[in-house]
C-alpha cells in the first residue's frame, strides 16, 4: 500500500513538472502569434494614415486673424570720411497681425467610417461656426508711417486645406456702420510663414475705411478630418465648444472646463484667457511666433480595437494555457483518471491555435462573433478528445464546462479595460485555491501510511 501511495505522489510531481515544461514551450508559438498580430496592426495603422491623407488628416483650427500692411521709417546716421554726420531715412514695409479680442468657436463633428480592403478607418465631417471681434485701434507700432488699410486681409488657419468642403459664411462687419466689408472672393493661403499655426489656410482681401475701430467676423466652414481635431485659443478671451456623435473622446492639451460624455456622443467647453500663453495679441509678420503653445485638442478613438484586444488576449495566453493544463490536472485528480504526455501536448496546441483563429476571424467578423467561433474550436475538440481518451462522455462534458468557464472569464477580461488586471488576479487566486483544495489530502495519506498499525502488533508474551 505504501508503494502505491508513493508512486501516486511521484506521478503527481511528474505531472506538475510536465505542466511547467509544456507551459514554457508554449511561449514559442505564442511569440509567433504576437509577431503576426503586430505585423497586421502596423499594416492597419498604415492604411489608417493613407485614408487620412486622402480624406483629411488631423485638423488644427487657428484663427481668424486680421492682417494689415503698414510702412514705417527708420532714421539712420552715417559718418563720412570727413567726419561729418549724415542722416537719412529708410522706409520699410511690413504687416501687422491682429488677433481677435473675443473669439467663439463651435465645432460640431459627425463620425463616419472609410474602408480599404478589409481595414476601415474612423473619420469625421466637421462644421465650424463662430465669431471674432477685432479692435483695430489697439494696433500700434513704433515709428509707423501709416496703415495700408486698402490691402488688408482676414486669414483663417486650417492645417489641411485639401479637406475643406465648403465655406458657407465669411462676413466681416463694421460695428460702427453695420456695413459688410468685402473686396474679393476667398483665396488660398495666409502669407504668414513665420507664424507657426497660421502658415496654412485661406484668406479674404478686405478694404478698410479710415476711422474703423471695431470689426466683427462671422464664419461657417465645413471640412473633413480624421483621428483628432484641435483649436488654438487666439482670442484675448476664447470660448470653444466641441461636440460629436462619437462616445469615445480623449482630451489633450488644455483640458475642458466642462464636458459631458454619453453613449450617444460628447460635448466639451473651454474658456481660455490670453494670460495662459506667452505671445501678444498684436505682432509683426516678421516675428517668429509659435501659436501652438496651448490648444484644445480632442481625439476620436476606438477604445480597444480588435487588434488591441487580440494583443491583450495573447499577453494572457501563457496564463490561460497554464490554467488549461491545471484544469486537466484537476480533472485527473477529481475523476481519478490519467492522461498521457501526447494528450497534454495536443491540448496545448489546441489552446494556442485559438489565438491564431481569433486573429484571422476578427479581420472579417465582429470581435464577439470571432471570439465565439475561435473559442468553440478548443472547447469542442478538447472535450471530445478527453471523452474519447477516457471512454466517458460525462468526463468530456465536465471538461467542456470547465473550458467554457475559462473562456468566458477571458472574454470578460478583454472587455473590461479598467478592471482587467483585477479580474486576472482574482482568477489566479480562485484557481490556486481550487488546486489547493483538490490536492489537500495528497501528502496526508502518505503520512498516515507511515504510521505503525496498532491493531496488527503482535504480543511478545504470546
Amino acid at each position: 500500500m505504501l508503494d502505491l501511495l508513493t508512486s501516486a505522489k511521484t506521478n503527481l510531481t511528474h505531472k506538475i513538472l510536465l505542466v511547467a515544461l509544456l507551459s514554457l514551450l508554449s511561449l514559442i508559438p505564442l511569440g509567433l502569434v504576437m509577431d503576426m498580430v503586430w505585423e497586421r496592426e502596423n499594416l492597419y495603422h498604415q492604411v489608417v494614415e493613407e485614408i487620412g491623407q486622402s480624406w483629411g488628416e488631423r485638423q488644427q483650427i487657428s484663427g481668424p486673424a486680421l492682417v494689415v500692411p503698414y510702412t514705417y521709417q527708420v532714421v539712420q546716421e552715417t559718418i563720412n570720411d570727413e567726419g561729418k554726420v549724415r542722416k537719412f531715412t529708410s522706409t520699410y514695409q511690413n504687416e501687422l497681425v491682429i488677433l481677435p479680442k473675443q473669439l467663439a468657436l463651435n465645432i460640431d463633428l459627425t463620425h463616419d467610417f472609410r474602408s480599404r480592403g478589409i481595414f476601415q478607418s474612423l473619420v469625421y465631417n466637421a462644421r465650424i461656426t463662430g465669431s471674432a471681434n477685432f479692435e483695430v485701434a489697439a494696433a500700434k507700432v513704433p515709428n509707423m508711417s501709416k496703415f495700408d488699410i486698402e490691402n488688408a486681409r482676414i486669414v483663417f488657419g486650417i492645417s489641411a486645406n485639401q479637406a475643406i468642403d465648403k465655406i458657407e459664411t465669411f462676413e466681416l462687419i463694421s460695428e460702427s456702420t453695420g456695413a459688410l466689408i468685402m473686396q474679393s472672393s476667398i483665396m488660398s493661403g495666409t502669407g504668414l510663414s513665420n507664424q507657426i499655426g497660421l502658415e496654412r489656410g485661406f484668406h479674404q482681401p478686405i478694404k478698410l475705411e479710415s476711422g474703423q475701430k471695431k470689426l466683427t467676423l462671422n464664419f461657417a466652414v465645413k471640412l473633413r478630418g480624421s483621428q483628432s481635431i484641435s483649436a488654438l485659443p487666439l482670442g484675448e478671451q476664447t470660448s470653444i465648444k466641441i461636440s460629436a456623435d462619437w462616445p469615445h473622446p480623449s482630451f489633450k492639451g488644455i483640458l475642458p472646463a466642462h464636458r459631458e460624455v454619453t453613449k450617444q456622443g460628447f460635448s466639451a467647453n473651454w474658456e481660455i484667457s490670453h494670460l495662459s500663453r506667452n505671445f501678444p495679441q498684436v505682432f509683426s509678420k516678421n516675428q517668429e511666433i509659435d501659436l501652438r503653445e496651448i490648444e484644445a485638442n480632442t481625439v476620436l478613438f476606438e477604445p480597444v480595437t480588435h487588434y488591441g484586444k487580440i494583443e491583450r488576449s495573447v499577453k494572457y495566453g501563457l496564463l490561460f494555457i497554464v490554467l488549461s493544463f491545471i484544469i486537466l490536472l484537476i480533472f485527473e485528480l477529481g475523476q481519478k483518471t490519467s492522461l498521457s504526455l501526447i494528450q497534454y501536448l495536443l491540448v496545448g496546441c489546441a489552446m494556442t491555435l485559438f489565438y491564431l483563429l481569433l486573429l484571422s476571424l476578427s479581420e472579417h467578423l465582429t470581435f464577439s462573433l470571432a471570439y465565439i467561433i475561435a473559442a468553440s474550436v478548443p472547447v469542442i475538440s478538447v472535450s471530445a478528445y478527453v471523452a474519447s481518451a477516457t471512454s466517458c462522455i460525462k468526463r468530456g462534458g465536465i471538461m467542456s464546462a470547465m473550458l467554457i468557464a475559462l473562456y468566458t472569464v477571458l472574454y470578460s477580461i478583454l472587455k473590461l479595460e479598467d478592471y482587467a488586471l483585477l479580474m486576472g488576479t482574482g482568477l489566479l487566486v480562485v484557481i490556486m485555491l481550487l488546486l489547493m483544495f483538490v490536492t489537500r489530502g495528497a501528502g496526508q495519506e502518505t503520512l498516515n501510511s507511515d504510521k505503525p498499525n496498532k491493531t496488527s502488533r503482535v504480543d511478545p508474551s504470546s
